[in-house]
């Protein structure tokens, strides 16, 4: 008989989350959006316990590059390795036992100590709430190859969420172009993975791995939302793009674009966000002889964020490669209409109603989408897009089916044999 999903399908459930990205204080927003998740969900739902397993994901003190022999030395004996715990909620609680990664080229990264660290904490887990019901993953590798040996060890089911676009990674694929079979096994065990996005669904589908289902990722109703209407007078018609800057999100053709407007356009650009490339581009504006358009923010708080998105007429970001795109939820969120090439997850989210897609590496097509969004700004209605976000992205929406993802992954499990 097939699972159906109970009506109190928030009844008490112990959730261990082991994510391979989440945020720290060298990357405050690396992984944000699971932490948002976590906190989502128990917020809304005091019988739910969530214990989030850290062993240093994305902590300067414990990566160790093999370009920095002296400073990676100097870590191994400065670097704190007590555990500790940190409670977000009553119900949702941080553990951290540190762990020193490395390229999986050596030892394999040290995986099999990172393995023993979220053995250790799974266990504070359940020190603290009682048994596991269900581990959830996040990114095939390392937290979804984690979940299946932790499976695999103490019989819990396990929901890995994929979200890496492109994906698999070029790291993850043997010379034919196929999983490498350690990597494969995490998305074969796993009871359901999850797609954030239609694309990458079919991308994972295509590699042979079973039971996907399409969710994704949810964005706080309650934080994100519009702000007072702007009236358009004289002053510049602004748009915000948030995101690494980096090749991938395609900011130089953003730059281009900019350079292929009207020279008489009153546009304005805010550029939120950092990475290695930022003075790459911030020379390549001075080329383009686009300074006075463009503004570079760095990187901004999520409350900035927030201002930027409620402040803006538009929001654009011409990625190269998105699983979702996570930010034109945000902007959609806030009743503002989106720009977006055509790169995987964009495609779910952008509507006739909410945006206009566009190619990839065509700056030319980029410039007309965002003459076209000034000349016709009033045809979008914030409202309408407003509803829109709500229906698909917002925590009501998404909980619910996350939820019963979760009910039918233990009610359907069978432990692991060899």
């Amino acid at each position: 008989m097939p699972f159906t999903a109970r009506s109190d399908y928030y009844s008490c459930m112990n959730i261990f989350v082991i994510p391979s990205w989440y945020p720290s204080y060298d990357y405050p927003l690396n992984g944000v959006f699971i932490k948002e998740q976590a906190i989502g969900i128990c917020a809304s739902n005091a019988s739910i316990n969530i214990g989030i397993s850290l062993w240093g994901q994305k902590d300067k003190r414990y990566l160790l590059w093999a370009g920095e022999p002296l400073t990676s030395v100097k870590k191994l004996g400065t670097s704190p390795l007590k555990p500790g715990k940190h409670a977000l909620l009553p119900n949702l609680v941080e553990y951290t036992k540190p762990a020193f990664t490395w390229t999986r080229k050596v030892a394999k990264g040290n995986i099999k100590a990172i393995i023993q660290a979220n053995l250790y904490n799974i266990e504070a887990f359940k020190s603290d709430f009682g048994a596991v019901d269900l581990i959830q993953a996040h990114i095939g590798y390392p937290g979804g190859y984690i979940a299946l040996e932790l499976s695999r060890r103490l019989h819990i089911p396990y929901v890995l969420t994929e979200h890496m676009e492109p994906f698999p990674s070029p790291y993850y694929v043997n010379k034919q172009g196929q999983l490498q079979a350690f990597f494969k096994q995490a998305y074969s065990e796993a009871a359901t993975v999850i797609a954030v996005g239609q694309t990458l669904a079919a991308t994972i589908h295509s590699l042979g791995i079973p039971h996907i289902q399409v969710l994704p990722n949810f964005v706080e109703e309650t934080f994100f939302k519009p702000h007072a209407a702007i009236k358009h007078t004289d002053r510049a018609f602004t748009f915000f793009t948030l995101g690494s800057i980096e090749p991938e999100k395609g900011i130089d053709q953003l730059l281009y674009a900019v350079q292929a407007l009207p020279k008489e356009s009153k546009a304005l650009f805010r550029i939120g966000g950092t990475g290695t490339h930022l003075q790459t581009y911030k020379t390549l504006t001075s080329q383009l002889g686009i300074s006075d358009k463009v503004h570079w923010l760095g990187e901004i708080s999520r409350k900035a964020a927030l201002a930027e998105y409620q402040q803006c007429d538009v929001f654009v970001l011409p990625s190269q490669h998105e699983s979702m795109g996570i930010v034109y939820a945000e902007a959609i969120a806030c009743g503002k209409p989106i720009i977006s090439t055509r790169c995987g997850g964009p495609e779910s989210i952008v509507t006739a109603q909410n945006g206009i897609l566009v190619d990839k590496n065509n700056p030319l097509q980029l410039a007309d989408a965002m003459q076209y969004m000034m000349r016709h700004i009033d045809d979008y209605d914030p409202s309408i897009i407003r509803k829109d976000f709500l229906a698909r992205f917002s925590k009501q929406a998404v909980i619910p089916r996350l939820l019963r993802v979760y009910e039918n992954a233990i009610a359907t499990y069978k432990p692991y044999t060899t």
